[in-house]
């Protein structure tokens, strides 16, 4: 009978116990997060995916993560997202790279690859696969060291043009117009002879329209169309396009990252994938319905000489500014740029 009840009271114990643990684990498994991440862009085909993403986390994690996207600028200005992100005033978002480079030299290069890959599939491959991935490991890192986790890129056509007040029909038209741009190729139209100043995007339609700039950079023709910026411009560029492929980085709080169970990294990381096919499907798509939009709201379309095209890409390598090249991680993520764009034959050997 000892024997027995000894038995008993370990069984009891034992199941205890599993009881105990299971219900510690499903604890942690049912808890929940809830985060409203934003963007760069207010509305358009990135917009877009950032919800469709945020319904497939949503669904995929039967609601252990609620993604609820907010407008750029309401919870902190675009500029700040980086910070909001470290200290835990947004636990993620997705952020156009080129607004960081003061505070994160590599973002300099991570949101177009200094111009150089001319597909998305180019761009992926070159972050994510050539010299083992080489480039995706050294981003990692880097915004490691911001308190936050590269969740992973979602990449897009970006297809950059340039629409403006005044005809540019070339090289020679650059000259003495003041344009909207950001990062790389604000530096190509500065060498160009160009004034540039930088503006959010929901800034852009006013500048626009007040004078204030004669010409953007901005994104692709759906995009442009989405923004209104038919309304305000006469001249849209369609070749060359300034960048083709892009990438925006989806980051998450880097000490909410290492809390997430597997299962929700996995997610996580999945819906980058799914968010850069979206918007792969849906550009090919809607760039060719926006431009038909634009011409029959009165735009002229205009397409660069070969010779004018290759100037302006010509000019994208030679004006990174020295100050980056201090920085280690950077100056990696250059040399191996340099070294696929030569082997693709987009860059001159030097």
């Amino acid at each position: 009978m000892k024997i027995q009840r000894m038995f008993t009271r370990a069984l009891v114990m034992t199941l205890m116990g599993v009881f105990l643990v299971g219900g510690s684990s499903l604890a942690a498994d049912t808890k929940t997060y809830k985060w409203q991440p934003s963007s760069w862009l207010p509305s358009g085909i990135s917009w877009d995916t950032i919800q469709y993403m945020s319904d497939y986390v949503k669904r995929m994690s039967a609601g252990r993560i609620d993604m609820k996207p907010s407008a750029p600028g309401a919870i902190v200005p675009v500029a700040e997202q980086l910070d909001a992100v470290r200290m835990g005033v947004m636990q993620a978002t997705f952020i156009w790279p080129g607004y960081f480079p003061g505070e994160l030299p590599v973002a300099f290069s991570h949101g177009d690859s200094f111009a150089a890959p001319k597909t998305i599939a180019e761009m992926r491959y070159l972050y994510e696969q050539y010299e083992d991935g080489r480039i995706m490991k050294i981003l990692r890192e880097e915004y490691a060291k911001h308190g936050v986790y590269l969740v992973g890129n979602v990449y897009w056509t970006l297809d950059n043009l340039m629409i403006s007040k005044k005809p540019i029909r070339g090289v020679q038209d650059i000259k003495g117009l003041k344009f909207r741009s950001s990062e790389l190729i604000a530096l190509q139209l500065a060498s160009l002879g160009a004034g540039t100043i930088w503006t959010p995007a929901t800034e852009i339609y006013s500048m626009l329209s007040s004078g204030g700039v004669d010409a953007i950079t901005f994104s692709h023709a759906a995009d442009d169309v989405a923004m209104g910026f038919h309304e305000v411009t006469k001249y849209w560029v369609k070749s060359p396009t300034a960048v083709g492929p892009a990438a925006d980085a989806f980051i998450v709080n880097l000490k909410t990252w290492n809390s997430l169970p597997d299962d929700l990294k996995a997610i996580l990381e999945a819906a980058c994938e799914l968010g850069s096919a979206r918007n792969k499907f849906e550009a090919e798509l809607k760039i060719a319905e926006a431009w038909k939009v634009a011409e029959e709201k009165g735009i002229e379309v205009i397409e660069w000489s070969e010779e004018d095209s290759r100037i302006l890409a010509g000019t994208a390598r030679d004006v990174v500014p020295k100050n980056y090249f201090d920085d280690e991680a950077f100056k990696e993520i250059f040399a191996i740029t340099e070294k696929w764009a030569t082997e693709k034959g987009y860059w001159e050997k030097k």
